[in-house]
């Protein structure tokens, strides 16, 4: 296994994380002239090496602006394996969604959910499916403008077993409930789909189910059901998020949309176009985020 990295090299601070496969750390790295702030992640004992391997193989390939950087591997003294990244210093989407007081525009919200969508995208490119996608997994980096995609590892087809994870069935499709082999590409888009809903409704998916268990989420899910359209704001132009929230979350695999027609969709400010059921959309690109986009 390639260790580049030496674990005295690595000052750890407080958990960020903790699961059933992994740990993940803050911590710095004294990396030759400089100090990096990272994200120590440590395998446990129960993942076989030779998947911990298959990952880091997968890692070492990915360079994309919305993919979380791997900067490479340690090894504890106890034979415990260390994978480091660079640290989120704006922490999740999940948090900035549900635990911090700041708003943000749906500028600024198109903004996160085109990034996403051309990093999974990139993922796709490289015939890597996610199989976890959800806000805890999308990292949000210099004051909250940029979004970056996490823990696209092999490790999480080990994970999706892992029945403590509720909130993962909430936003996994309906095929791949009884089959993890059914994972596709669309599988990611329906994941995508639940996550722009969070983004713009500001609430967990399947709240109204959140004492129930993952089996209970998914059967519904299963038979159709959906989160709530209206329970996101209204905004000038509602029809065209909410166009491409459900044929992202089509029950057939078939009717999805692809990552690069979403990119092609998210890319334009829809203030600036009358909405088209028939997708034929025109009109000015998407502008660059700005400072009052988001604001405490």
């Amino acid at each position: 296994m390639d260790i580049n990295v030496n674990f005295d090299d690595l000052k750890f601070c407080k958990i960020i994380t903790s699961g059933g496969f992994s740990d993940v750390y803050k911590a710095y790295w004294q990396a030759k002239n400089r100090r990096i702030e990272v994200a120590a992640k440590i395998i446990k004992p129960l993942v076989k090496e030779d998947d911990i391997l298959r990952e880091i193989l997968k890692l070492k390939q990915f360079n994309h602006q919305n993919i979380v950087t791997f900067f490479g591997t340690a090894r504890k003294l106890d034979n415990k394996v260390v994978l480091i990244f660079e640290h989120a210093d704006c922490g999740s989407l999940y948090d900035f969604l549900h635990h911090k007081n700041m708003q943000v525009s749906y500028v600024g919200k198109l903004s996160w959910m085109l990034q996403c969508a051309k990093g999974i995208d990139y993922l796709h490119s490289k015939n890597t499916i996610h199989r976890d996608l959800k806000t805890q997994n999308l990292l949000l980096f210099n004051k909250h403008r940029v979004l970056k995609i996490c823990n696209f590892d092999t490790v999480k087809k080990f994970a999706m077993k892992n029945t403590e994870d509720t909130g993962t069935f909430s936003y996994m499709a309906p095929e791949v409930y009884d089959d993890s082999e059914k994972y596709s590409e669309k599988s990611d888009v329906f994941s995508f789909g639940i996550i722009v809903w969070e983004v713009m409704s500001r609430v967990k998916p399947f709240y109204e189910l959140n004492s129930a268990f993952h089996t209970t989420i998914q059967m519904e899910i299963n038979k159709g059901v959906r989160p709530n359209v209206k329970d996101m704001k209204s905004y000038n132009n509602f029809e065209h998020i909410t166009f491409i929230i459900k044929q992202c979350w089509s029950q057939d695999p078939d009717q999805r949309p692809t990552m690069k027609e979403l990119i092609f969709f998210l890319g334009f400010d829809p203030r600036s176009f009358r909405y088209n059921p028939d997708l034929l959309l025109t009109g000015r690109p998407l502008r660059d985020i700005c400072d009052e986009d988001f604001r405490v």
